[in-house]
């Protein structure tokens, strides 16, 4: 298992050899203040672009907090947070793997693009050993609502395999199954104030991302609300 576990990094650095350097701090998003966080919603943009600049990936989590309360929120409710990088996402792999626990930090996710802005935070729940797993990524919109709290915009799925023409992850094709789960995953949280599916007019009920994985969606986000 463990050579398997080696042997995956190198496929990644030839597919990825931009992510081999240290993480960049994504740049800072524009701040602009906003009457409320559910009437926003309607105007986020709908996907993210992906490889070649390809769409991505549907919103479907919309998370309201400062940073600390997102970070606290989500690694108090059994998410890790996965790195920018394959190096550091590797040493923390390997460390999870030698230390018995599930390993949550690897394989690393791939950039993601929202308004000419990489994603800010990764965050992973593994199920089966690299193949399986919840996860999302989410980027600071720089949207503040009135009690100073930031918008988060998020684009989570189910990975269910690997396909190793590519690398990439097989996905369920639910991606409202994911949406639910990542909220429910947050039930037991102090932070947590509110849950709201939210309806946004342009989302796409069904479509292909860029790696051409298929999903389909009731075009509603889910609206998590932290303190």
């Amino acid at each position: 298992m463990r050579r398997v576990f080696l042997a995956v990094p190198v496929l990644f650095l030839a597919l990825s050899l931009d992510r081999v350097l240290p993480e960049r701090p994504a740049e800072p998003a524009p701040r602009r203040a906003v009457a409320s966080a559910e009437a926003e919603i309607a105007a986020l943009p709908v996907m993210n672009k992906g490889r070649l600049g390809r769409e991505g990936n549907p919103l479907n989590v919309v998370f309201v907090g400062n940073e600390i309360a997102v970070r606290e929120a989500l690694t108090t409710s059994g998410w890790t947070e996965v790195p920018g990088t394959i190096r550091r996402s590797l040493r923390l792999g390997l460390g999870e793997l030698i230390r018995g626990r599930p390993v949550a930090s690897f394989p690393p996710m791939n950039e993601y693009w929202l308004e000419g802005r990489r994603q800010d935070m990764n965050w992973s729940v593994p199920t089966k050993f690299l193949s399986a797993r919840h996860h999302f990524r989410l980027w600071d919109t720089g949207l503040r609502d009135p009690q100073g709290r930031a918008l988060w915009w998020g684009a989570g799925d189910y990975d269910l395999s690997i396909r190793w023409r590519d690398l990439s992850h097989v996905r369920d094709p639910d991606l409202d199954a994911e949406r639910d789960w990542i909220a429910a995953s947050l039930k037991d949280s102090p932070r947590l104030t509110r849950v709201t599916l939210v309806p946004h007019p342009s989302l796409p009920r069904e479509g292909a991302n860029d790696k051409g994985y298929k999903f389909h969606t009731d075009g509603r986000v889910a609206l998590i609300e932290l303190e």
